[in-house]
């Protein structure tokens, strides 16, 4: 593989480390269990790991709801068992990418639990889309990914928070300046450390329409929850940055409707390289499966 584009090729194994390998006996996998299977995964004749959520998380969704997306879960292990598992796998031949969860964070994030604590308007929720309801209902008819509405209440007043995903996991706001800089702080922590990519959860989100658009029926016009332009200002700025760092990779979950919007991520100035999960939802026909 070119050690420049060494993606282009790689075989890439996904590692979800709560249940790979556990080295202490409590039940849960580790980075120290991961470490210590680097020999199999050699073996095995991968190029690359992809590995899941490590880092400080209630886990209300498998670690991608994220406090802390600088440190690793004690579950897990530390940074420096990171480092150790870094070191090791890079002297196997083998790179590792990392989760990067942009979309949303946790609830228990310090962000999301000073703005539960300020009030309606204040920089602290400016960082999240909070929004007063219609009435006794929410800002708007958006559904929640993972089934119900979009929105909950924030406490007694007559504000509502937004999560695509779990309640668990408020969106982010990205026309705030503080979600890009520490998102930047973010990419630069990890790539410093030496890791030689990461997969882009939600790639097609992150980025909402200024008014919140009530979402029409699906056979009436785009999803207004995802797939806005201004995505792909986000990922023109993840690359930005990586393309200081010779030989790493950006790699994005793209669920868009057709081949023609999923190309658009993947251009000279955003993802290297998307992921898409048509294949799964296609139905069991010849020609459903050609077309996905």
């Amino acid at each position: 593989m070119s050690s420049v584009q060494w993606w282009r090729d790689a075989v890439v194994y996904q590692v979800y480390v709560r249940s790979f390998t556990d080295s202490d006996g409590d039940g849960v996998g580790d980075l120290a269990g991961v470490r210590a299977r680097l020999g199999y995964l050699e073996l095995l004749g991968v190029d690359a790991l992809w590995l899941t959520p490590f880092y400080t998380s209630p886990m209300a969704d498998h670690g991608y709801d994220v406090a802390d997306a600088r440190d690793v879960d004690p579950v897990f292990g530390d940074l420096a068992e990171f480092d150790s598992l870094l070191t090791e796998a890079h002297a196997c031949g083998l790179k590792v990418t990392i989760d990067l969860v942009l979309n949303h964070t946790s609830v228990e994030h310090e962000w999301f639990r000073a703005a539960r604590e300020s009030a309606p308007g204040s920089p602290e929720r400016e960082r999240y889309h909070f929004r007063p309801g219609r009435g006794e209902g929410p800002p708007n008819n958006w559904r929640s990914t993972f089934g119900g509405p979009a929105w909950t209440r924030a406490g007694a007043g007559d504000e509502w928070y937004l999560h695509l995903f779990s309640p668990d996991q408020p969106d982010l706001n990205w026309t705030n300046p503080e979600v890009w800089a520490d998102l930047e702080k973010t990419v630069r922590f990890w790539l410093d450390r030496g890791v030689d990519g990461f997969r882009i959860d939600v790639a097609h989100g992150m980025s909402k329409p200024a008014d919140l658009p009530d979402a029409p029926d699906p056979a009436a016009g785009p999803d207004p929850r995802f797939d806005h332009e201004g995505v792909h200002d986000v990922h023109r700025m993840v690359r930005a940055v990586i393309d200081h760092f010779p030989g790493r990779v950006a790699t994005g979950q793209v669920c868009v409707r057709d081949d023609a919007g999923f190309a658009r991520y993947v251009r000279p100035d955003e993802l290297h390289v998307g992921l898409t999960y048509r294949l799964l939802e296609t139905p069991f026909d010849a020609d459903a499966v050609r077309a996905a």
